[in-house]
């Protein structure tokens, strides 16, 4: 009986340590929320104007070894055909979240044919971006 007593108040440690952690609020990067959106339209223009020095300009270097010039024309064309023209976030705040040491700011964009959620990474506390993501009905369909 005595054994009991232990295991079940560890339990108990470990259930109540885990409610409480999921509790806090998400750690953001070093960048104020502004920050982050100014860093999406940046981005965005970017890639609308096919300009890759400019699009890169706020990667890690992990990020910028794994989007080549050629990744980046694919992808701006598939965007322009898929979601048309980019237009912008303003208005949109973005929703942020952790996954791994990572912030995760997830941004709805307008462009001609659709919203599109982009979601941008950084470590939590970093300045640079670790991930570059994009959703949306048409670029499901064209990556099909």
């Amino acid at each position: 009986m005595k054994s009991k007593i232990p295991t079940a108040l560890l339990i108990a440690t470990i259930v109540t340590t885990s409610f409480l952690t999921s509790c806090q609020p998400p750690k953001p990067a070093a960048l104020s929320n502004d920050q982050v959106v100014q860093v999406v339209d940046n981005t965005l223009r970017a890639i609308d104007a096919g300009d890759y020095q400019s699009f890169t300009q706020d990667f890690s270097e992990d990020l910028k070894n794994a989007i080549d010039e050629a990744k980046f024309t694919s992808l701006a064309d598939m965007l322009l055909k898929a979601s048309g023209k980019y237009i912008s976030c303003a208005g949109s705040e973005p929703a942020l979240s952790n996954k791994q040491g990572y912030a995760l700011y997830r941004l709805a964009c307008k462009y001609e044919l659709e919203s599109v959620m982009v979601t941008m990474t950084f470590k939590v506390d970093g300045d640079h971006v670790e991930g570059l993501f994009f959703d949306s009905t048409n670029l499901r369909k064209a990556s099909q």
